[in-house]
């Protein structure tokens, strides 16, 4: 997908996320609509995160952060709250304003908000002591638009800072393409950045259950009767909200040994989404 392609996608995601954020604000839904595995994911990639941050970026608490693909405003929540100077931007509108709105019901000030492409950032060079990055790249299909991103992202880094990709980068990969993905090797990043003045210093693996977890992911959805969900198989078959928020726990407790024990080992060559972590020369 390209730019306006790109925008339009995501301002549909937003409108989505928007009424996703209606429903479980309603306590009655909360018990019926409860995927265990999508909380799971959303700790897990908090975890992973700012594991790297505290441990491997230590910023400073003044530090200035760049949110690329802000989305609903997660992140930029996350670093807002630890007093990091944050500027957020999103190709969608739509997104943007819905983070503007997350930001002002939790108070938090120290964020500015833009809406602008990653492959064109409209900021000096050598501004950011960190550009966060979480399943962004993988969005970008156009290659020069994408070498632009990587660019773009490391000029506006200042030397002796970091960027930090949260990606699907595999160390090996026969499917190149889905139809919302485009798959780059971690080889790949690591060369690109390098091309552009950012060495390659640290990784790690996030979703070694990626098989078990994937169908759970993509199949799970409720339908706006409490009672019942949809679990879209062949058949379209309909499976009680009880047992499948059971099932999605379960898969939780099959899915965390792996990610978390098993991630920095050498089984983490397996692992399809990366933690890429690169530091401007």
């Amino acid at each position: 997908m390209k730019g306006k392609e790109l925008e339009k996608y995501w301002d549909y995601v937003a409108l989505e996320a928007e009424d996703h954020e209606e429903i479980v604000r309603l306590e009655k839904w909360r018990r019926a609509a409860r995927n265990w595995l999508a909380d799971y994911a959303d700790r897990r990639a908090e975890d992973f995160v700012m594991n790297v941050v505290e441990n491997i970026v230590r910023l400073e608490r003044s530090a200035k952060v760049l949110d690329v693909g802000c989305g609903s405003g997660k992140w930029t929540e996350i670093f807002a709250k630890r007093g990091y100077i944050v500027t957020a931007i999103d190709i969608s509108p739509k997104m943007i304003k819905l983070a503007e709105k997350r930001l002002q019901k939790k108070k938090l000030e120290n964020v500015h908000f833009y809406s602008m492409t990653v492959s064109k950032l409209n900021f000096p060079d050598d501004t950011y002591d960190m550009v966060n990055c979480v399943t962004v790249l993988q969005h970008i299909f156009d290659e020069e638009e994408w070498k632009k991103a990587v660019h773009e992202m490391v000029r506006v880094t200042k030397h002796g800072g970091y960027i930090l990709l949260f990606e699907m980068a595999p160390h090996f990969t026969l499917k190149r393409h889905t139809s919302h993905l485009c798959i780059r090797t971690m080889k790949k990043y690591a060369n690109e950045f390098q091309k552009v003045g950012a060495h390659f210093v640290y990784w790690r693996a996030v979703d070694l259950s990626f098989p078990i977890t994937f169908l759970g992911l993509r199949k799970y959805a409720s339908s706006f009767s409490r009672d019942v969900y949809y679990f879209l198989t062949g058949k379209n078959a309909f499976i009680s909200a009880n047992l499948l928020s059971f099932l999605s726990r379960i898969t939780v407790f099959l899915a965390k040994p792996l990610d978390y024990k098993l991630g920095e080992t050498p089984f983490a060559f397996l692992s399809i989404g990366k933690i890429l972590l690169f530091k401007k020369k």
